[in-house]
């Protein structure tokens, strides 16, 4: 028997400019998503806002993401996604985001699970697709994932 594997297809990039958070306790940190920006050939789509990321701090220090944005394509249609995530903080990691580095997602473990809900008509179809997103580099102020549709 063969083994079993999951395929993908690239849906897209999304970017974000995030300030540095507000911190509410030591496990729960809010930041305030000012810029985000999806481009992808079946859709693109800028941020409108209101939009956060509230990020639960776990006892071994890994984040758990809860994001929330909502955009408008470039032709007027608004779209809210939310995802939640997981970003597994190794050793000297957060020392490097703490100085400004912006970091390759081959040196982390950073994915989210982006759901997105549109208008029936021209991008309903996002409403009925499973996406994962994969970091890209993070720090510095700036997210970058490259976003992937499941088949």
């Amino acid at each position: 028997m063969s083994e079993p594997k999951l395929e993908t297809r690239w849906l897209g990039t999304m970017r974000g400019s995030i300030p540095q958070p507000a911190v509410i306790s030591p496990n729960l940190m809010v930041f305030n998503v000012l810029e985000a920006s999806i481009d992808s050939p079946r859709l693109k789509a800028t941020l409108r806002g209101p939009s956060g990321d509230w990020v639960r701090i776990q006892p071994n220090g890994n984040w758990k993401l809860d994001v929330r944005l909502l955009m408008d394509t470039d032709d007027g249609v608004p779209i809210y996604i939310h995802y939640n995530g997981v970003f597994r903080v190794q050793p000297g990691l957060m020392e490097r985001l703490g100085t400004g580095e912006a970091i390759s997602g081959d040196e982390m473990y950073f994915r989210s699970a982006p759901y997105f809900e549109a208008p029936e008509g021209k991008y309903g179809w996002l409403n009925d697709i499973l996406v994962i997103g994969r970091i890209r580099t993070f720090g510095g102020g700036t997210v970058l994932y490259d976003l992937f549709e499941v088949l």
